[in-house]
């Protein structure tokens, strides 16, 4: 399994054929980039991989200027912000039910 940060194309935004699975936590910076499972294979050499520390050090960095958020459970309050070790935690998650 290959983690990806692939960009949708600047026509019709649509997913390249070399990610299987994609559309995972876009970078809201306007870059349009986000990651995905790439085909083995067919990833084009131009394209960053991320191992899991990478892929949550990144989504950390982003989570500084846009916080991820997660609601108390059974509740209407406001959200909250994530902590990094909710992130991180997310992530792992992520990877591990594609492993």
């Amino acid at each position: 399994m290959t983690i990806i940060e692939y960009t949708l194309s600047s026509d019709i935004p649509t997913i390249p054929s070399y990610v299987v699975d994609g559309g995972y936590w876009m970078n809201p910076d306007g870059s349009r980039k986000m990651i995905g499972i790439g085909l083995e294979g067919s990833i084009p050499d131009n394209i960053e991989t991320f191992t899991l520390e990478e892929l949550q050090a990144r989504q950390r960095a982003i989570h500084v200027d846009y916080p991820m958020t997660v609601r108390p459970s059974m509740s209407y309050d406001v959200a909250e912000n994530m902590t990094d070790d909710e992130v991180n935690d997310i992530i792992k998650n992520w990877v591990d039910a594609r492993s």
